[in-house]
């Protein structure tokens, strides 16, 4: 058996060094990005291998693969600190081997692939909360909680917290058997401000419970300032605030594009009123088309994004003006109960006229699946073999896959606050593309995770144009076209085709 000689932490930064003293059985430690949360949760680990040989606790967390892969790196690195060596004090994904002859905990897990087994039989079993109800058949001397704040509070209190029972005969005499500890960053949504009534409790009941909050400045010993410098350059306001100084929001910014306005960002001068009265529109019954649209410029491309369905198709057009610096959706186009190829004609008759026939083609991934079970052609294809036979010249720009939705929301986020120069500014067209606008000033981001809620798109009884639909027509071309530019979410190998013909 390996000797235990564990070694005092090299250094604990004062967030730390409060969490550790307390004698508190159920913590909370709401800290920004980088104050050192993993630093904790393995000080706790070694608290309980330390005095609950056999024991065994609950590493709980978003997914396996985010314990695994996110979690335990730097808990594992933390161990290394402390004296305790993979493969030597503790297995990983397995139970030690049987040469070793290590005890296992009194209530011991079947199966080894998601827990740390200790020298002295203690164990930690990692639970994921996309299958929260694998820990109701648990029994653990103890629980840790890493996110917390995006972990659901219904399934933590029916499922996971039950399961902290059993062993009070041999470890009931420590204060911090049966203990919890939360920690997690500041909530982004309301879903996640459950853990502030922990908050509450530790004023009522500071015997039982402790809650503390924590800056990452709190860290700074360790992350330096150009951490802290780089960071708040790339991230916006609001997340910077939340996630590294964890500043509570002061009200519920529940959009996905909060610093949308119609009155810095939209427009309402559209019409070519010179063309439309010498043709005499619409008296003489003619339709409007490109030459009645004052801010379409004909020698200039068009930038046209898709949002594909099977009960609905829509897209929106753009064009970059060169001179102004402005990158605008002059128009939007939609569908319902109609085909795709119906979309696309009435963009086709509406910019016949237009001088210069070049497209740039952006749309969501879907956009490369087979338009109907009896088609050959995906989406992409169908709308640039129509438009190819009506004279234009298109150039297929879209991405094979989805970026998350974190990367659209901070990428909106930079590009609608006019603080980034290398940007051009965004414009909407209040009248031919208000539906568009619709779109993207309604569209929530859900409360139990930091997704646009597209939920509007199941609705009945509205609109199908009200949805969240046209928004994500323009989140498909603006994030692809522009956050190059911004140049955070590639990876320095990968190529990116930037605006131009």
């Amino acid at each position: 058996m390996p000797e235990n000689k564990v070694r005092p932490a090299p250094y604990l930064n004062d967030p730390q060094v409060a969490i550790q003293l307390s004698h508190s059985p159920h913590k909370v430690f709401i800290g920004g990005r980088g104050v050192g949360k993993t630093t904790i949760i393995a000080e706790d680990i070694i608290r309980y291998f330390i005095a609950m040989p056999r024991g065994k606790i609950s590493l709980n967390g978003l997914t396996y693969f985010h314990i695994r892969t996110k979690s335990l790196p730097p808990i594992i690195d933390h161990f290394e600190r402390r004296g305790l060596y993979r493969g030597i004090h503790y297995f990983v994904g397995h139970r030690a081997p049987k040469r070793n002859e290590w005890p296992e905990p009194y209530a011991p897990p079947l199966d080894y692939s998601n827990c740390i087994h200790f020298y002295n039989g203690f164990v930690v079993e990692f639970n994921s909360f996309d299958r929260p109800e694998m820990a109701r058949s648990g029994s653990y001397d103890g629980m840790i909680f890493d996110e917390c704040t995006k972990l659901k509070k219904t399934a933590i209190e029916s499922d996971v917290l039950p399961a902290n029972r059993g062993n009070r005969d041999r470890f009931g005499h420590l204060r911090f058997h049966h203990g919890t500890l939360f920690l997690g960053t500041m909530p982004l949504t309301p879903d996640g401000d459950w853990v502030f009534e922990y908050q509450e409790l530790a004023k009522d009941m500071p015997s039982r419970y402790c809650y503390l909050e924590a800056s990452a400045m709190q860290n700074i010993k360790i992350l330096g300032k150009m951490y802290f410098r780089d960071l708040k350059r790339v991230l916006p306001k609001i997340v910077y605030d939340l996630e590294v100084l964890n500043i509570r929001r002061k009200q519920n910014t529940n959009g996905f594009y909060p610093l949308l306005k119609a009155s810095e960002h939209g427009y309402s001068d559209s019409y070519q009123y010179d063309y439309i009265d010498k043709a005499n529109l619409p008296a003489a019954g003619n339709v409007f088309d490109c030459r009645a649209d004052k801010d379409c410029i004909g020698s200039e491309p068009l930038y046209v994004s898709f949002d594909f369905g099977t009960s609905q198709n829509c897209m929106i057009v753009a064009q970059w003006d060169r001179v102004l610096n402005e990158i605008r959706i002059i128009r939007n186009f939609f569908v319902e109960n109609e085909t795709l190829s119906v979309l696309v004609q009435q963009f086709i008759d509406h910019y016949k006229c237009m001088p210069v026939r070049y497209v740039y083609l952006y749309g969501g991934s879907d956009g490369n699946r087979k338009n109907d079970a009896a088609s050959r052609n995906s989406y992409f294809d169908d709308v640039r073999e129509q438009m190819t036979h009506s004279g234009w010249q298109v150039q297929l720009r879209a991405e094979l896959y989805e970026a998350h939705h974190m990367d659209k929301f901070q990428f909106w986020f930079k590009f609608l606050s006019g603080e980034h120069p290398g940007l051009p500014a965004f414009r909407i067209n209040m009248n031919n593309a208000m539906e568009t606008f619709f779109s993207m000033d309604n569209a929530p981001i859900l409360p139990q995770e930091f997704k646009k809620d597209k939920s509007s798109e199941r609705r009945k009884d509205q609109p199908r144009w009200k949805a969240t639909d046209l928004s994500d027509a323009a989140d498909n071309l603006f994030y692809w076209l522009l956050s190059p530019m911004i140049g955070e979410q590639y990876p320095a190998n990968e190529m990116i085709l930037l605006p131009g013909r």
